[in-house]
């Protein structure tokens, strides 16, 4: 059964794409990328209709639905790289965007689920880092205020985001030295070993 996370294999083939479009082939990078796009509808159209109702996904799994927009960053992003310039297609961005304000309007969605740190909470970071580049393309293409607030803004969330992850993981980790057996054991042993005799 299919889940948000896997739009992980859209955004690889969309990630394929760019990089091919920095390496200069082009009909290797126009196939990647219809083929990510292609499994991204076909993926958006199936899970989107799980975001609510009775087949929704189990709460631990929830900020993976943060996944739904950061295909379409980066479809804005490698489109970008295919054609040389921000062009309508890469505009794409702002289906992002809206997908981004949709699910950030549902914070009931994700409120059981931000209760307790669990390692789900990389759908967070991640996604918001796709479209913080999407947004630094487009403000660099148009060139207004309003661009490079909505580019700062996405950047800055991106980057709490990303602090908070790293912060509530440390903390975790020192967490569990003390409920982890074979850890508090090794402890154990360094300590007896640097008692004199």
């Amino acid at each position: 059964m299919a889940n948000p996370t896997s739009q992980i294999s859209v955004i690889g083939n969309l990630v394929t794409a760019r990089a091919a479009a920095e390496m200069g082939w082009k009909e290797s990078t126009v196939c990647m990328w219809s083929l990510g796009i292609v499994h991204y509808l076909v993926l958006f159209v199936t899970l989107y209709q799980r975001l609510s109702g009775p087949n929704s996904l189990p709460v631990i799994l929830r900020p993976t639905f943060f996944l739904f927009f950061a295909a379409p960053s980066m479809a804005s992003f490698a489109w970008n790289s295919i054609s040389g310039a921000f062009d309508n297609t890469s505009k794409m961005f702002f289906f992002s965007l809206f997908l981004f304000i949709s699910l950030g309007c549902r914070p009931f969605l994700f409120q059981k689920s931000m209760r307790k740190f669990n390692v789900a909470w990389w759908a967070y970071s991640f996604p918001l880092t796709f479209i913080a580049l999407a947004a630094v393309q487009y403000a660099q293409e148009v060139k207004s205020h309003v661009a490079t607030l909505l580019m700062l803004v996405l950047s800055v969330m991106s980057l709490l985001a990303w602090l908070n992850d790293a912060h509530c993981c440390q903390r975790r980790s020192a967490i569990a030295q003390h409920d982890d057996p074979m850890l508090c054991f090794s402890i154990t042993l360094k300590s007896a070993a640097r008692v004199p005799k």
